[in-house]
């Protein structure tokens, strides 16, 4: 395809935000008693004076010497077929061979498929597990409706076929501010979701297991991140990117989040509510540094306060699946009530009564399985209609760590992205990477 002028648009709409980094991995990274050599190093920030970084010095940490690459799975699940375009001189190759299997000036927009042998990516088979394809020029990769850089690794996955984006680490972030947080945004609440999201990233690659082909997804199960660019309603070209989430990506080059010598799992969410959620609730790797914060900067969301009205019959078709994976058999709803509210939110306990027995759920829980029906947080009230459960609640997403609107108020006040940091995750601290 020819590339053509983007339309930059935020990605998430000011009135709903958008909840992020819902899971972490939790195989053994560094762990405690790994301490790193620290050796001081003045920030340079980028931008105008008043812009960058307040605090002067930050500590060097020499573990990634060299700018990292991050490995993006593009679908939560291996897919049937895919489409393929190529809009430069290309080369394809086995992962980690040498031998060019095919190759072209430009490749149109084609179909990629698996059969008994490998792939098939339009008239050609290529036998291998794996392929991974390099351009003269990025971005130029195509995989569905969404432009990548770097380079995109196909992965025969039974008879399914698993794409992966794999590019440098500071593009990938300037694509996940974007994604992530509106352009409208104060500039210090996007830096301050630049270091959220970097140090989530890093986690990630620190924790995959041994073996994979990818360290996070391209959707809200990490972070999302659509791309150079993208095919919108009425096929319109819409920037995953763009001059100012590049020039954010760029002001905070290299900075990231410690706890105990080591990097830690920063999850956020898009609205708190009016104050955070003890991690260790909801998140079983959650660092100590994510505890309840208080949070006056979200007001102004459209979800800060909200109310869910869902028939008995519609709780009852949602939890009935979610209750079997438990081995529990639910008959009809008669009633849902709370047996402990308590400051950690998510940890909440309901009782679910049917017509012979109970369950106790969690808020949490309650959430994952109404979502759709307008349950926006695990943080709520619920009352008894009769025929219907009326929910009043606050917040959108899990309520851990970083509250997206929170940032966008502090910002507003005069915050700086550092300070932004310190609020949601207390007592961590910001060190540059040894690539800066």
């Amino acid at each position: 395809m020819k590339r053509s002028a983007v339309i930059p648009v935020a990605a998430l709409l000011l009135s709903v935000g958008l909840t992020a980094g819902l899971f972490c991995w939790t195989r053994g990274g560094m762990g405690k008693g790994v301490r790193p050599e620290f050796e001081a190093f003045r920030s340079e920030g980028g931008g105008t004076p008043e812009a960058r970084l307040k605090a002067p010095e930050f500590s060097r940490w020499n573990r990634y010497p060299r700018e990292p690459e991050i490995r993006v799975a593009l679908r939560e699940q291996p897919v049937d077929a895919l489409t393929l375009e190529i809009d430069a001189p290309y080369r394809i190759r086995a992962v980690g061979g040498k031998s060019v299997l095919m190759r072209g000036a430009r490749l149109a927009s084609c179909r990629v498929v698996v059969d008994e042998k490998g792939l098939r990516v339009g008239g050609t088979r290529l036998d291998a597990e794996g392929v991974e394809i390099e351009v003269d020029r990025s971005p130029a990769i195509w995989v569905g409706g969404n432009e990548y850089r770097g380079r995109v690794r196909l992965y025969r996955r039974d008879k399914r076929v698993l794409p992966v984006n794999v590019l440098p680490l500071e593009q990938y972030i300037a694509g996940v501010v974007d994604s992530e947080m509106p352009a409208a945004f104060p500039r210090e609440a996007r830096r301050a979701q630049a270091i959220v999201a970097r140090t989530y990233a890093l986690y990630q690659v620190e924790q995959a297991p041994r073996g994979a082909v990818y360290d996070l997804f391209a959707s809200t199960r990490s972070q999302k991140y659509q791309g150079y660019q993208y095919r919108g309603e009425k096929n319109r070209l819409l920037a995953g990117e763009s001059d100012s989430s590049r020039e954010i990506a760029e002001s905070t080059r290299g900075v990231v989040g410690q706890h105990d010598g080591g990097l830690f799992c920063t999850y956020y969410c898009a609205v708190c509510g009016g104050k955070t959620v003890e991690g260790s609730g909801v998140f079983k790797d959650a660092a100590p540094v994510l505890s309840p914060v208080t949070c006056d900067g979200c007001r102004d969301a459209r979800l800060y306060r909200w109310e869910a009205e869902v028939t008995k019959r519609e709780a009852e078709s949602a939890l009935r699946p979610l209750l079997g994976r438990e081995g529990k058999k639910l008959g009809t709803v008669k009633s849902l009530q709370a047996v402990r509210k308590g400051s950690r939110g998510a940890s909440s306990q309901y009782v679910v009564r049917d017509d012979r027995q109970s369950f106790q759920v969690t808020g949490a829980a309650l959430r994952q399985a109404l979502g759709s029906k307008g349950l926006y947080s695990p943080n709520f009230d619920v009352q008894d209609k009769g025929q219907s459960l009326l929910f009043s609640g606050r917040g959108h997403g899990h309520g851990v760590g970083l509250c997206q609107w929170g940032a966008r108020g502090m910002a507003q006040r005069g915050a700086t992205a550092e300070q932004i940091f310190r609020h949601y995750y207390a007592g961590a601290v910001l060190v540059g990477l040894g690539y800066r």
